[in-house]
């Protein structure tokens, strides 16, 4: 659970967290099980518009984490286990992102020169690409506090707005040159900033953008929480200007000349894909909408029927991993529209049960007794100790250097 300072859970942010990435994975199952191609686009489209505001809220959520949990930890001078833990959640990551290639590799779906082109990050996997960029993400993370500490929210916020500011810039850039006479440098520009073709999602210079504004979201949430009535006010200001702000950018870019055509290139994935900045503000407020009332309902009126579901934001990058890979595996069945709508629910179904299962694996009883798999990731986390020290170093360096420039 998401706890404030003062150990209060936040019980709401769990839930929004689990829910989209249930959302996501559902998004997955119907698209694995062809459910949408029965109707014609438009059909389904509001329904997509709407499931792909997932992938933001999660983003977002991750950085109101950093706001949250480890920005404390690092003012209290915890730098060293705050790094540690964070670099520690980027290795596993990218180890689970390495798992769904070998994954598709073993079911023929994938060559080894491709796999291991997506291992090197400079190739695209179909669903698990939000692994590749969690990796990255997290690595990141460490600096992202240490700049949140130095500079405060001002500046993040200011170079966050100047990256969608710069989109007609940035659009202006020339593809990366052939080599070899193929295409091997699209992918990780699209990866990278948004440029050259074969992008799964958000790039890594945009959607650190979601993770700025998700710090800051989460620094209202800590404002919500506080015992002053000033406090609470200033949160729910921080909250309210940053909605009116995430819908007046929507407005003012939404194409209100064809305006369901806005709708279909957010459900067929192309401006997110183009990194657009529409996708962004609309990402921004769907995740403020989310968070506030999943907070009144969970926290103020302290209702308990959708807890449970917050067992999958415990352990998302499982699911997110082996979750895809069991649709990868999921056997090609030709059905109608009925049949499909079936299949992809009971796969969402498996797919929450394995998670659910692992964490009872991994996580310890109320014996305290850790389980074999437990052990095993423990032993796992002291190896990676080991790999990050000159990384650590390098931190360490970093924030002393930016203390010294302020």
């Amino acid at each position: 659970m998401l706890k404030t300072s003062r150990q209060k859970r936040i019980t709401g942010i769990d839930i929004c967290r689990s829910v989209a990435i249930l959302l996501a994975m559902f998004s997955h199952s119907l698209i694995e099980f062809n459910f949408y191609q029965f109707r014609d686009f438009d059909t389904y489209a509001p329904f997509r518009f709407a499931i792909q505001m997932a992938p933001p809220i999660f983003i977002c959520l991750f950085g109101a984490m950093l706001e949250i949990i480890y920005k404390p930890q690092f003012e209290r001078g915890d730098k060293e286990a705050v790094f540690q833990k964070l670099f520690n959640r980027a290795i596993q990551c990218y180890v689970l992102y390495v798992v769904t290639l070998l994954a598709q590799l073993a079911l023929g779906q994938i060559s080894l020169g491709y796999m291991l082109r997506c291992a090197l990050m400079i190739g695209v996997s179909p669903y698990a690409d939000i692994l590749k960029f969690y990796a990255v993400a997290l690595a990141l993370s460490p600096w992202l506090i240490s700049l949140r500490v130095s500079y405060g929210p001002v500046y993040l916020l200011g170079a966050a707005l100047t990256v969608h500011l710069l989109f007609p810039v940035l659009q202006m850039i020339p593809k990366p040159p052939l080599v070899f006479g193929k295409d091997y440098l699209g992918m990780p520009a699209g990866f990278l900033y948004g440029g050259g073709e074969g992008v799964g999602g958000p790039s890594i210079l945009h959607g650190m953008t979601f993770v700025v504004i998700g710090m800051i979201i989460g620094r209202a949430v800590l404002l919500s929480f506080d015992e002053q009535s000033a406090m609470r006010r200033k949160g729910a200001a921080i909250l309210g200007a940053l909605f009116v702000c995430s819908l007046a950018v929507s407005a003012l870019l939404w194409d209100f000349q064809t305006p369901f055509q806005t709708v279909r290139n957010i459900a067929n994935m192309s401006l997110r894909n183009l990194n657009h900045p529409i996708y962004f503000s609309l990402g921004i407020g769907a995740t403020i909408f989310c968070v506030v009332i999943c907070i009144w309902l969970f926290d103020v009126q302290k209702y308990s029927w959708a807890r449970w579901i917050s067992f999958l934001g415990k352990a998302s990058l499982f699911t997110f991993s082996f979750g895809n890979i069991l649709l990868y595996a999921a056997p090609d069945v030709g059905v109608d529209k009925t049949s499909s709508l079936v299949f992809s629910l009971i796969a969402l179904f498996l797919i929450c049960l394995q998670t659910y299962v692992f964490i009872k694996l991994v996580v310890p009883g109320k014996t305290g007794r850790m389980s074999v798999l437990g052990g095993l990731q423990t032993a796992f986390q002291k190896f990676v100790r080991v790999l990050q020290l000159p990384l650590l170093n390098l931190s360490e360096l970093l924030a002393s250097k930016l203390a010294n420039e302020r």
